[in-house]
């Protein structure tokens, strides 16, 4: 597989650097997506698969962080009459980055499946738009991720400094 991933690493590389207008590929890169198209759908596949367990992983981590410890601290400290201002924002900004992420995934993960199950062979240059397509909105779930890691990292700081501010009020 390492030669093979290697070559077809090296011929995607090469189709995504070139900026070509839409559907406008090289005879060169049209013949190594036909040549190499079964090998770029089965490592496509295997693309699926594993982002497929990270959006598990990931939305369950999101999930979690929000409502066994955001909502119920925030609802915690309403209840004793502290403020809480920084805090529910950072909430709100983790619950909509975490709709927002789910929302990206299913777009991404619906071109990918388009793209699998695409022959390239029969029309390559339609397979590079769709590849194209695709890679953007991979990367906008990236993106997604870690704006939601800065929003939970923000939350921590901000509860961390909280509770410096009770500590020093107690004393």
């Amino acid at each position: 597989m390492g030669l093979r991933y290697a070559f077809l690493c090296g011929v995607l590389i090469s189709v995504f650097c070139l900026s070509l207008p839409v559907g406008a590929i090289s005879k060169a890169q049209e013949a190594a997506i036909r040549d190499n198209c079964e090998s770029i759908r089965d490592d496509l596949k295997n693309v699926q698969k594993s982002d497929a367990r990270a959006r598990v992983y990931l939305g369950g981590r999101f999930e979690s962080i929000l409502n066994e410890y955001v909502v119920p601290l925030n609802m915690r400290l309403v209840e004793n009459n502290l403020s809480t201002t920084g805090l529910i924002e950072s909430q709100n900004t983790i619950a909509s980055g975490k709709l927002k992420f789910a929302n990206e995934y299913v777009e991404y993960q619906q071109r990918l499946e388009e793209l699998v199950a695409m022959d390239c062979k029969s029309n390559p240059g339609e397979f590079y738009d769709k590849l194209t397509s695709m890679r953007r909105k991979r990367k906008r779930v990236e993106q997604d991720v870690q704006e939601l890691r800065t929003a939970i990292g923000e939350y921590a700081k901000r509860v961390t400094k909280l509770k410096g501010d009770l500590n020093v009020e107690a004393k």
